[in-house]
Protein backbone atom coordinates (compact mmCIF):
# COMPACT_ATOMS: atom_id res chain seq x y z
CA UNK A 1 0.00 0.00 0.00
CA UNK A 2 1.32 3.36 -1.01
CA UNK A 3 2.54 5.48 2.32
CA UNK A 4 -0.06 8.18 1.17
CA UNK A 5 -3.34 5.77 1.10
CA UNK A 6 -5.31 5.75 3.83
CA UNK A 7 -6.01 1.86 4.91
CA UNK A 8 -9.81 0.88 4.72
CA UNK A 9 -11.99 1.02 7.15
CA UNK A 10 -12.58 -1.86 9.63
CA UNK A 11 -16.30 -1.98 9.71
CA UNK A 12 -15.98 -3.71 13.23
CA UNK A 13 -14.16 -0.75 14.70
CA UNK A 14 -16.26 1.40 13.45
CA UNK A 15 -19.64 -0.64 15.16
CA UNK A 16 -17.23 -0.39 18.43
CA UNK A 17 -17.31 3.75 17.99
CA UNK A 18 -20.66 3.34 16.85
CA UNK A 19 -22.31 1.75 20.18
CA UNK A 20 -20.39 4.05 22.22
CA UNK A 21 -21.38 7.33 20.54
CA UNK A 22 -25.17 6.29 20.79
CA UNK A 23 -24.88 4.90 24.42
CA UNK A 24 -23.29 8.40 25.43
CA UNK A 25 -25.59 10.85 23.46
CA UNK A 26 -28.49 9.54 24.07
CA UNK A 27 -27.07 9.69 28.17
CA UNK A 28 -26.67 13.44 27.14
CA UNK A 29 -29.75 13.97 25.48
CA UNK A 30 -31.76 12.67 28.34
CA UNK A 31 -29.31 14.51 30.94
CA UNK A 32 -32.21 16.58 32.26
CA UNK A 33 -34.85 13.83 32.38
CA UNK A 34 -32.75 11.89 34.88
CA UNK A 35 -31.34 14.50 36.71
CA UNK A 36 -35.31 16.46 37.43
CA UNK A 37 -36.09 12.45 38.46
CA UNK A 38 -33.13 12.25 41.06
CA UNK A 39 -34.16 15.67 41.97
CA UNK A 40 -38.05 14.53 42.90
CA UNK A 41 -36.48 11.11 44.31
CA UNK A 42 -34.00 13.28 46.43
CA UNK A 43 -36.64 15.84 48.04
CA UNK A 44 -39.92 14.02 48.21
CA UNK A 45 -38.83 12.63 51.94
CA UNK A 46 -38.31 16.09 53.03
CA UNK A 47 -40.44 18.02 51.25
CA UNK A 48 -43.44 15.81 51.51
CA UNK A 49 -43.03 13.76 54.03
CA UNK A 50 -46.72 12.93 54.26
CA UNK A 51 -47.05 11.93 50.54
CA UNK A 52 -43.96 10.00 50.70
CA UNK A 53 -46.10 7.61 52.41
CA UNK A 54 -48.30 7.25 50.18
CA UNK A 55 -46.11 6.85 47.25
CA UNK A 56 -44.00 4.29 49.33
CA UNK A 57 -47.14 1.97 48.86
CA UNK A 58 -46.95 2.41 45.17
CA UNK A 59 -43.23 2.03 44.15
CA UNK A 60 -43.54 -1.61 42.66
CA UNK A 61 -45.50 0.82 39.65
CA UNK A 62 -42.60 2.06 38.67
CA UNK A 63 -39.14 0.82 40.48
CA UNK A 64 -39.11 -2.36 39.01
CA UNK A 65 -36.72 -4.53 37.07
CA UNK A 66 -38.33 -3.02 33.33
CA UNK A 67 -36.97 0.55 34.79
CA UNK A 68 -33.30 -0.18 35.01
CA UNK A 69 -33.08 -2.78 31.96
CA UNK A 70 -32.69 -0.60 28.89
CA UNK A 71 -29.83 1.38 30.20
CA UNK A 72 -28.19 -1.69 31.64
CA UNK A 73 -28.95 -3.48 28.57
CA UNK A 74 -27.45 -0.83 26.52
CA UNK A 75 -24.26 -0.75 28.39
CA UNK A 76 -23.64 -4.42 28.40
CA UNK A 77 -24.05 -4.17 24.83
CA UNK A 78 -21.12 -1.47 24.47
CA UNK A 79 -19.32 -3.20 26.31
CA UNK A 80 -19.45 -6.89 25.50
CA UNK A 81 -18.57 -5.73 21.44
CA UNK A 82 -15.56 -3.67 22.70
CA UNK A 83 -14.35 -6.59 24.82
CA UNK A 84 -14.79 -8.95 21.65
CA UNK A 85 -13.50 -6.51 19.15
CA UNK A 86 -10.27 -5.69 21.52
CA UNK A 87 -9.69 -8.19 23.52
CA UNK A 88 -10.76 -12.02 22.29
CA UNK A 89 -10.61 -10.92 18.59
CA UNK A 90 -8.42 -7.62 18.21
CA UNK A 91 -7.35 -8.82 15.13
CA UNK A 92 -10.95 -9.10 13.51
CA UNK A 93 -11.04 -6.90 10.52
CA UNK A 94 -14.32 -6.58 7.82
CA UNK A 95 -13.35 -3.79 5.07
CA UNK A 96 -15.71 -2.56 2.46
CA UNK A 97 -13.29 -3.81 -0.23
CA UNK A 98 -13.76 -7.50 0.94
CA UNK A 99 -17.49 -6.94 0.84
CA UNK A 100 -16.82 -5.82 -2.83
CA UNK A 101 -15.50 -9.26 -4.23
CA UNK A 102 -18.39 -10.63 -2.79
CA UNK A 103 -21.44 -8.31 -3.09
CA UNK A 104 -23.96 -10.33 -1.65
CA UNK A 105 -23.04 -9.69 1.83
CA UNK A 106 -23.85 -6.31 1.24
CA UNK A 107 -27.81 -6.11 1.28
CA UNK A 108 -27.31 -8.84 4.12
CA UNK A 109 -25.88 -6.18 6.55
CA UNK A 110 -27.70 -3.29 5.14
CA UNK A 111 -31.35 -5.36 6.21
CA UNK A 112 -30.67 -4.93 9.76
CA UNK A 113 -28.53 -1.82 9.24
CA UNK A 114 -31.07 0.56 7.89
CA UNK A 115 -33.81 0.17 10.69
CA UNK A 116 -30.89 -0.29 13.40
CA UNK A 117 -29.87 3.59 12.01
CA UNK A 118 -33.56 4.87 11.69
CA UNK A 119 -34.26 3.83 15.27
CA UNK A 120 -31.66 5.25 17.25
CA UNK A 121 -31.78 8.70 14.82
CA UNK A 122 -35.29 8.87 15.65
CA UNK A 123 -34.86 8.50 19.53
CA UNK A 124 -31.63 11.04 19.58
CA UNK A 125 -33.65 13.51 18.25
CA UNK A 126 -36.88 13.09 20.12
CA UNK A 127 -36.41 12.94 24.06
CA UNK A 128 -39.11 12.89 26.49
CA UNK A 129 -40.03 15.76 29.16
CA UNK A 130 -40.47 15.77 32.60
CA UNK A 131 -42.03 18.66 33.58
CA UNK A 132 -40.07 18.82 37.19
CA UNK A 133 -42.30 22.19 38.20
CA UNK A 134 -45.41 21.16 37.56
CA UNK A 135 -44.69 17.34 39.20
CA UNK A 136 -43.54 19.75 42.55
CA UNK A 137 -46.82 21.46 41.94
CA UNK A 138 -49.08 18.51 42.14
CA UNK A 139 -47.01 17.09 45.02
CA UNK A 140 -47.45 20.70 47.26
CA UNK A 141 -51.00 20.69 46.90
CA UNK A 142 -51.24 16.63 47.78
CA UNK A 143 -49.25 17.17 50.91
CA UNK A 144 -51.26 20.45 52.02
CA UNK A 145 -54.70 17.72 51.69
CA UNK A 146 -52.62 15.24 53.60
CA UNK A 147 -52.20 17.61 56.23
CA UNK A 148 -54.67 19.42 58.64
CA UNK A 149 -56.92 20.03 55.75
CA UNK A 150 -57.68 16.67 54.80
CA UNK A 151 -59.15 15.38 58.45
CA UNK A 152 -60.84 18.96 59.00
CA UNK A 153 -62.93 18.68 55.55
CA UNK A 154 -63.48 14.98 56.72
CA UNK A 155 -65.15 16.38 59.55
CA UNK A 156 -66.98 18.96 58.17
CA UNK A 157 -68.54 16.77 55.51
CA UNK A 158 -69.59 13.99 57.93
CA UNK A 159 -67.17 11.76 56.38
CA UNK A 160 -68.52 12.22 52.58
CA UNK A 161 -65.49 13.75 51.64
CA UNK A 162 -62.00 11.81 52.29
CA UNK A 163 -59.59 13.70 50.92
CA UNK A 164 -56.22 11.16 52.17
CA UNK A 165 -58.20 8.66 50.16
CA UNK A 166 -58.92 11.22 47.00
CA UNK A 167 -55.10 11.67 46.91
CA UNK A 168 -54.46 8.33 47.37
CA UNK A 169 -56.48 7.04 44.42
CA UNK A 170 -54.73 10.66 42.09
CA UNK A 171 -51.22 9.35 43.37
CA UNK A 172 -52.05 5.52 41.89
CA UNK A 173 -53.79 6.79 38.73
CA UNK A 174 -50.65 9.64 38.12
CA UNK A 175 -48.60 6.48 38.62
CA UNK A 176 -50.42 4.25 36.64
CA UNK A 177 -49.96 6.80 33.99
CA UNK A 178 -46.93 7.14 34.21
CA UNK A 179 -46.21 3.78 34.08
CA UNK A 180 -47.70 3.28 30.86
CA UNK A 181 -45.79 6.27 29.29
CA UNK A 182 -42.50 4.61 31.27
CA UNK A 183 -43.21 0.73 29.49
CA UNK A 184 -43.86 2.65 26.08
CA UNK A 185 -40.24 4.07 26.35
CA UNK A 186 -38.85 1.43 27.52
CA UNK A 187 -40.46 -1.00 24.94
CA UNK A 188 -38.79 1.06 22.05
CA UNK A 189 -35.66 1.41 23.73
CA UNK A 190 -35.34 -2.70 24.01
CA UNK A 191 -36.28 -2.18 20.28
CA UNK A 192 -32.79 -0.15 19.84
CA UNK A 193 -31.04 -2.68 21.48
CA UNK A 194 -32.44 -5.31 19.93
CA UNK A 195 -31.61 -3.63 16.45
CA UNK A 196 -27.89 -2.79 17.62
CA UNK A 197 -27.59 -6.77 18.57
CA UNK A 198 -28.80 -8.04 15.44
CA UNK A 199 -26.27 -5.47 13.52
CA UNK A 200 -23.47 -6.65 15.72
CA UNK A 201 -24.37 -10.59 15.11
CA UNK A 202 -24.36 -9.68 11.42
CA UNK A 203 -21.37 -8.04 11.16
CA UNK A 204 -19.42 -10.81 13.37
CA UNK A 205 -20.84 -13.47 11.57
CA UNK A 206 -20.02 -12.36 8.08
CA UNK A 207 -16.60 -11.82 9.59
CA UNK A 208 -16.78 -15.35 10.60
CA UNK A 209 -17.12 -16.65 7.49
CA UNK A 210 -14.96 -14.77 5.58
CA UNK A 211 -11.86 -16.21 7.61
CA UNK A 212 -13.00 -19.71 7.08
Amino acid sequence: MPPDQQPPINLIRVFDFYVTLMFVISLVRRWDVYLNAVRILIGVRGRWPKLISRLSEHSSLILNWAFFRPAILALALTVVQLIVSRAIFPLAVLTGPQLQHEWWWVPIIFVPLVPMLAVDVYFVVRVGKFDHNETVKYFDQAETWLGWKGPAVRALTLGLVNPHKMVDDEVRKSLQDYRSTLNASLWWVSVQIGLRLIFGLTLWTVWAIHTL
